[in-house]
């Protein structure tokens, strides 16, 4: 596990992993984050190189959503923004389903989908990520 990796947060970003035991690059699309998990769209197509927008755009994700453990993009070797794309309520679906589930009101889901889709038109957030005492640390970069 890395002890620190810079992240340039892009909700709508697709992102290129590489990782220290996989020759080949995956990639995933951002729907929202935070300290304790971040919630993605997962590609199965791998790459030898990384991928340009072009040639993701096209792709339709083999799982709408997917959350994920935000401790664990300490994992991979780098993470690369290859781009973004804005938000719209159909790339969100899976994710409303998800917290369908977990009994979030259509209210709150609501104002988080808008709220998702207004972050996506922001420039990316720069952070490091970092682990202390267990915890996921984030700081912004300049």
């Amino acid at each position: 596990m890395n002890k620190k990796l810079d992240f340039d947060i892009a909700w709508g970003g697709y992102y290129a992993t590489i990782s220290e035991d996989e020759e080949q690059i995956s990639v995933f699309r951002l729907l929202d984050f935070n300290r304790d998990a971040y919630h993605v769209s997962l590609f199965s197509e791998k790459f030898e190189h990384v991928p340009s927008i072009k040639d993701i755009e096209s792709l339709s994700p083999f799982a709408g959503h997917a959350p994920i453990d935000s401790r664990g993009l300490l994992n991979y070797k780098k993470i690369v923004l290859i781009g973004s794309k804005d938000l719209t309520k159909e790339d969100l679906v899976g994710y409303m389903y998800y917290l369908e589930h977990f009994e979030v009101s259509e209210e709150e889901r609501s104002k988080l989908t808008s709220s998702l889709i207004g972050f996506g038109k922001e420039p990316p957030l720069k952070i490091t990520l970092s682990i202390k005492d267990g915890e996921l640390q984030l700081n912004e970069r300049k």
